[in-house]
């Protein structure tokens, strides 16, 4: 009895050692939906801050640059001039700022994102996911951020068209997409 015991542990052990991480799949791509529903939720409370300050954005690209040191988790608040029949504008950030970067903006509005590098050539960066207000608010639970992008910043001028929208002044946080939140 002893030894049929000791042998189906030592074969229950071999196939655990040799055989238990399956080596011929590839990992599963990571689920990065619960941080970045975190990083909004961490963004909606930076909403709130009375440490924000104020932009005025550009009819013309590139627009107002942001310093990397000026908008690290804080709001900044955009003025935005008039368009044809609504507001809008270009304001960038860069070229220090690179990697997967979340924009949220206290109201609804497109949003469209563009690379200019250091000869001048410009490029429409893919937006990789659009987060909606509802989308926003059951995720994560918030209402103060109404839109939200993600992308992947590149060196150079990253540039973020805002707009059209029916107000002139917006909120936005720009933030990393992973990265720890101590404050």
């Amino acid at each position: 009895m002893r030894k049929a015991i000791c042998l189906i542990l030592t074969i229950f052990i071999g196939l655990v050692l040799n055989n238990g991480c399956d080596k011929t799949n590839p990992l599963k791509e990571i689920d990065y939906d619960h941080s970045i529903y975190e990083v909004i939720k961490h963004a909606a409370i930076h909403m709130q801050d009375h440490s924000g300050y104020a932009v005025r954005a550009a009819a013309y690209m590139p627009g107002a640059h942001l310093e990397k040191d000026s908008i690290k988790h804080r709001r900044i608040d955009i003025y935005l001039p008039v368009e044809e029949t609504a507001f809008g504008g270009y304001i960038h950030f860069g070229p220090e700022l690179i990697g997967d970067m979340i924009v949220c903006i206290n109201v609804e509005t497109p949003l469209f994102i563009t690379n200019c590098d250091s000869l001048g050539n410009e490029k429409a960066l893919k937006i990789e996911r659009t987060f909606s207000s509802n989308e926003i608010a059951d995720s994560a639970n918030t209402s103060l951020v109404k839109t939200a992008i993600l992308f992947e910043a590149q060196p150079g001028a990253n540039i973020l068209k805002i707009g059209p929208v029916s107000q002139s002044l917006i909120s936005l946080i720009i933030e990393e997409a992973t990265h720890e939140h101590n404050d």
